[in-house]
């Protein structure tokens, strides 16, 4: 496992790139996917942070510094808002103690697939449409009990495999 924040990984490259070291060298000591690290050496290359030579990368003065620029505080992570989180754990509470009584819906999920990109551009306006035709204000019935929130998050999680 690696002792630096996976939300650097950037930095982790180019800080591993004081020796020359090849792409599967570099994967296997970040612990991350080929795929992944071939995309950051790219986009580090197009900045002038690394070079490649003979299937062999290096970084650069502009690595070096971009690698030794003051980081985010180590472990600072986006995360979901708190009141997502406090709100699954309260109703999760409350319904257990019988407060919705039986007609109440609560779900949560993970789904990931590696969907095309137009896909997932439909995808995102079917729900948008959907959220619209449920939780837009001329459609919501201010009466009713309980209230319910939706929140969700859609983003890419993985890159695809080089050998696949």
């Amino acid at each position: 496992m690696a002792d630096w924040d996976e939300s650097e990984l950037p930095r982790g490259i180019v800080a591993l790139l004081g020796e020359p070291r090849g792409l599967g060298e570099i994967a296997e000591r970040l612990g991350v996917t080929d795929a992944r690290v071939l995309w950051y050496l790219g986009r580090l290359r197009d900045a002038g942070r690394v070079v490649e030579d003979g299937g062999v990368w290096r970084h650069t003065e502009a690595g070096v510094e971009f690698a030794e620029r003051a980081a985010p505080e180590k472990g600072a992570r986006t995360e979901l808002p708190g009141a997502s989180a406090q709100d699954y754990v309260q109703a999760y509470a409350d319904a257990a103690a019988g407060m919705f009584g039986a007609g109440f819906v609560q779900d949560s999920g993970e789904h990931a697939g590696r969907v095309p990109g137009e896909r997932v551009a439909e995808f995102h306006e079917r729900l948008l449409s959907l959220i619209g035709e449920y939780f837009a204000p001329d459609k919501v019935d201010r009466t009713a009990t309980p209230k319910y929130g939706f929140r969700w998050v859609l983003t890419p999680v993985d890159l695809h495999p080089l050998d696949d």
